[in-house]
């Protein structure tokens, strides 16, 4: 273990010394006699702590004797520490690679992760099997996260279509075109991130030239929701794709034209997104939203239905349904997520990178 331990250390000091070299060959020498099951260089390993133990003991015989005593164990302790250290950053790595995130358990506390809303860790299919106890699943305990990582490999590498994952009740931005392509964004009405990335799909063109839909996914927290509206504001969202606007003057849907209103910047102040986050009770996110939709032009009548249907099992299952196919299929944990051109963005979109859709042919 002292040999191993010395090769890290004078490998890593040949890195920025030719002066180490040597020793790092001699250790390096070492640890392969060492792996091989055969007797360390006793002239190293004896040269080397006598090196250590004598300039210890010009300073203090004391701490020479406690050195000579425990310097195996120094040695055990820092090569544990550096391979859980190397296992440690490669397993951030891989995650980096796979889910664009340092951390997947937590998003927001990795700065690589980009602009993005992390979904709960206990979304993930397999943690949540071991969590219900199911068969085969026990032994995983520790590994269960990187073998969730290694198991979404192949989500990295794949060619995202859009089109496989729009909801039975999807509505796009412009009336669908076949001739266009599609491109989906999964949204949680709460996240600041998606009202973002909503705003440089329109900046840059997108829904011009591709069929624009979402999904909604309320980000769910243990019984309740990250933001504390979320769930509501699509539910209104949902019924508002069932009762049609009588006169339309604008080409956009209402449920989008809803969206858009919720995610609109504010003049002065806090915007209408942050007061649902955080100021509104549910009675006045509910009267906001009601208010939202007379602006559009539902008639009372209309607005009395849409909230009617919002409360209803049908608009509950809808969201059940989508938020079914962003755990199960397409298998986010961070929020925006957009498919489009056969890629997948788990983070805000530059406008720059987005306009190379609208410029591609």
């Amino acid at each position: 273990m002292f040999c191993i331990a010395a090769f890290i250390v004078f490998f890593i000091l040949a890195i920025f010394s030719a002066a180490f070299r040597p020793l790092a060959a001699k250790a390096w020498h070492c640890v392969i006699r060492r792996i091989s099951f055969r007797p360390c260089d006793i002239d190293f390993s004896e040269e080397l702590r006598g090196k250590i133990i004598g300039r210890a003991l010009r300073h203090s015989p004391a701490l020479a004797r406690f050195i000579s005593r425990w310097i195996d164990w120094f040695a055990a302790a820092f090569v544990i520490l550096s391979v859980w250290s190397l296992l440690y950053v490669a397993v951030a790595g891989l995650d980096l690679y796979v889910y664009g995130t340092c951390n997947p358990a937590s998003v927001e506390s990795c700065t690589l992760s980009g602009e993005a809303c992390g979904v709960d860790q206990a979304q993930l299919t397999l943690t949540q099997a071991i969590r219900e106890r199911k068969p085969g699943t026990w032994a995983l305990g520790p590994f269960t996260r990187f073998y969730e990582t290694v198991t979404r490999i192949p989500d990295r590498l794949r060619s995202w279509d859009p089109a496989s994952f729009v909801s039975p009740s999807a509505t796009y931005y412009h009336p669908f075109d076949p001739a266009k392509p599609t491109a989906l964004e999964i949204v949680d009405p709460g996240c600041r991130f998606c009202k973002k990335l909503t705003g440089n799909l329109e900046r840059a063109g997108i829904p011009e030239r591709h069929n624009l839909t979402y999904l909604l996914y309320p980000i769910p927290a243990g019984e309740k929701y990250k933001f504390q509206n979320s769930l509501l504001m699509a539910s209104y969202l949902e019924a508002t794709k069932r009762v049609p606007l009588r006169r339309n003057p604008s080409a956009i849907p209402p449920d989008w034209q809803l969206l858009l209103k919720l995610f609109a910047d504010a003049g002065s102040g806090a915007d209408l997104q942050t007061r649902f986050n955080i100021a509104f009770t549910r009675a006045g996110a509910e009267t906001t939203l009601q208010s939202l939709l007379r602006e559009i032009g539902y008639s009372e009548t209309q607005v009395k239905e849409i909230a009617r249907r919002a409360a209803s099992p049908e608009t509950a299952a809808s969201i059940a349904e989508q938020r079914r196919i962003v755990e199960q299929e397409v298998r986010t944990i961070k929020i925006p997520t957009l498919l489009i051109g056969g890629r997948r963005y788990d983070r805000v979109v530059s406008e720059s990178t987005l306009h190379s859709y609208v410029l591609s042919p």
